[in-house]
């Protein structure tokens, strides 16, 4: 897991409490869905059990990448515990063919409150959106390149 108890209450100077091993566990599995394709191993995409943390594809994690990956996921504990361990709900009204939801930005997944560490996040640079192909996808589509051709 990427952070302990202790280190959630000195983040967020909030209680002990509140970090459950189930609300950091879902803290971590959110954050690897958020920052994308990286390979998986023991159940997670960064290998954190040493002081240098690394992508399981060995790739040295950096300082500014481990603090922000701290920080999303003390943020990510908040907001369950203010939640209930569920979404953030969206409060809104229908009248007829008019409707109006709370929030500035309703088409987002993340919660409100994760807008700030988010940002961080992306601006380490630890969020990967490349696709790996292997060698028979490209083979694949040689041939598919090649019977178009001709």
């Amino acid at each position: 897991m990427y952070l302990t108890s202790t280190e959630y209450v000195t983040l967020t100077g909030r209680a002990i409490a509140e970090a459950t091993i189930i609300r950091i566990t879902m803290a971590c599995k959110l954050l690897d869905s958020r920052i994308g394709n990286y390979p998986f191993e023991n159940g997670y995409k960064i290998d954190s059990s040493n002081d240098t943390w690394y992508f399981y594809n060995n790739k040295e994690i950096k300082i500014s990448q481990k603090q922000a990956v701290k920080l999303w996921v003390a943020q990510m504990i908040t907001c369950l515990y203010l939640n209930n361990d569920m979404p953030e709900s969206f409060n809104s009204i229908k009248l007829g063919r008019f409707s109006m939801t709370k929030g500035k930005d309703s088409n987002s997944l993340l919660p409100d409150k994760m807008n700030y560490v988010d940002t961080i996040l992306i601006s380490s640079g630890i969020i990967n959106s490349k696709i790996d192909l292997d060698s028979k996808c490209n083979e694949v589509n040689m041939i598919w390149s090649v019977n178009i051709i001709h």
